[in-house]
């Protein structure tokens, strides 16, 4: 598979829109005009950022990311179909979700074996444990949705739960990466350990926080 040129380029810019987008989506009002226009430009640079991001893991044979590509395309897409659960090609995600997030596991798992069994015990420079990591989250991912595909009518409080922390996961995975993956586009004195692990967490603090109170507040009615 080859690769486009500027694609690179491309998948950087598509990541900084992201994370803007995110982070306007997280700190506006949730379900005012703000937020849902922040949040649909965030699952849209975020979804062509996960599959460009899978365009160039194939085109650059680095099987990790791959898989890490498809675990947020998976988490973005089935955040936003539990929003929309209305919508037929909604339902039809959920119901589909579970097959996807397996077929991840036993990619994860595959890619584990493969490093295990190259004569230096790595691959793309990782160890087995690294890919037997994502099998596992891609584990509880699959279990999370079968458990929601075999509700008829998940109640509100359930669907909206599960749009917060999906959306926060695929947001977590992408400041993660930008930040302490592609951090040498930054100013030398912000690459300060503190500075970049502060927009991490605040996603992190952000999902937690609505997540919970989402499922257990009072605010939100079934």
């Amino acid at each position: 598979m080859t690769e486009p040129e500027l694609l690179g380029d491309l998948h950087f810019w598509i990541g900084c829109g992201a994370i803007i987008a995110g982070f306007a989506a997280f700190a506006a009002r949730k379900g005012a005009g703000v937020h849902r226009k922040a949040g649909t430009l965030f699952v849209i640079c975020m979804g062509l950022l996960a599959l460009s991001g899978l365009w160039l893991s194939l085109a650059r044979e680095i099987l990790f990311t791959v898989f890490l590509s498809a675990i947020s395309f998976h988490a973005l897409i089935t955040a936003w179909a539990a929003a929309r659960s209305r919508a037929r090609l909604s339902r039809w995600i959920s119901r589909m979700a579970p097959l996807a997030s397996g077929l991840i596991v036993v990619g994860a798992v595959a890619g584990g074996m493969m490093a295990s069994a190259s004569p230096d015990g790595v691959l793309n420079d990782l160890p087995p444990a690294a890919f037997y990591l994502l099998a596992f989250v891609s584990a509880l991912l699959c279990g999370l949705d079968i458990h929601y595909a075999r509700r008829s009518a998940p109640a509100r409080r359930v669907r909206l739960t599960r749009h917060l922390w999906r959306m926060g996961f695929s947001f977590f995975l992408a400041t993660g990466i930008f930040f302490f993956g592609n951090n040498h586009v930054l100013p030398e004195v912000l690459r300060t350990p503190v500075f970049l692990a502060l927009p991490v967490l605040a996603v992190v603090v952000w999902t937690l926080f609505h997540a919970v109170r989402t499922r257990f507040g009072r605010a939100v009615a079934d």
